[in-house]
């Protein structure tokens, strides 16, 4: 399945916020059942955004982020999961820290692993090797208070790695958790670039602000989609297994990376060959 490069989260008790974002170039919303919701809110936001999910055909891809399953709101949001009509719903799991806290998740539900303390670090090979688990996402606010760090990139950047490692190993996608200073758009932009940079494939959005940058700098521009069809046409049509273009030796690891470009922007790569 594809991942939204830019999913924005929003609060499961503001649904009215559903519109200005189908109207941005947002890619996902992420529903947030969990920190967002004030405790005795809990239940009528889940109720709600149920039922509001079973009315209406959201037009981008949604994801419901629900409460740590260790509490009682994450078992009743796991509940209403199994009993709604929803159609294969994706589901973000917090508060990840090994295997066993997916030992309730039932086997039809997809879910993104949410990793946010140095235990669940310490487990990624054992969660990764979860066949459910389809990506990871950081979560930098939670990891900085259990590290008692501070969120810059450097402070994160040894736990942020790791993700990518296993995620790379496993096949599973990387998502970078949000940037959190919706006031500094320079900040957004460096730490979007860095985090792309290391093999994130898409970042998280806490404010309609962040869409566009977060996008502009995770997808590939249209010379750079110019320059992949280009390579990847040259190397296929040549037969050899090693090429030089514009004196760069190309061979199949770089060709590859040119088409997971073009997968990126939503093309086929392999109608060029």
């Amino acid at each position: 399945m594809g991942f939204p490069i830019s999913p924005i989260f929003i609060p499961a008790n503001r649904l009215e916020w559903v519109e200005k974002v189908n109207n941005s170039n947002a890619d996902g919303i992420i529903f947030d059942l969990e920190d967002a919701i004030p405790n005795d809110e809990k239940d009528s936001a889940r109720n709600d955004l149920f039922k509001f999910l079973e009315q209406h055909n959201t037009e981008i891809t949604y994801i419901i982020r629900i409460n740590d399953l260790k509490t009682e709101a994450g078992v009743k949001d796991l509940d209403l999961l199994r009993s709604s009509s929803l159609i294969n719903p994706l589901i973000m799991v917090p508060k990840i820290e090994g295997p066993e806290d997916l030992s309730k998740i039932h086997l039809t539900l997809r879910f993104i692993a949410l990793i946010e303390s140095p235990l669940g670090l310490r487990n990624l090979k054992s969660i990764a090797d979860e066949i459910k688990v389809e990506a990871f996402a950081f979560g930098p606010a939670d990891m900085s208070k259990s590290l008692g760090s501070s969120m810059d990139w450097s402070s994160l950047l040894f736990y942020r790695t790791a993700i990518i490692l296993e995620s790379s190993i496993k096949n599973i996608h990387p998502i970078d958790g949000p940037f959190m200073d919706v006031s500094s758009e320079n900040g957004l932009r460096e730490e979007c670039k860095l985090s792309k940079s290391l093999g994130f494939k898409s970042k998280i959005a806490i404010h309609p602000s962040q869409v566009d940058i977060i996008r502009e700098i995770f997808l590939p521009s249209s010379q750079e989609i110019r320059e992949a069809k280009d390579l990847i046409k040259k190397f296929y049509d040549s037969g050899k297994g090693v090429i030089s273009i514009d004196g760069q030796m190309i061979d199949k690891p770089l060709v590859e990376i040119m088409e997971n470009k073009l997968i990126l922007a939503g093309l086929d790569p392999k109608k060029l060959i």
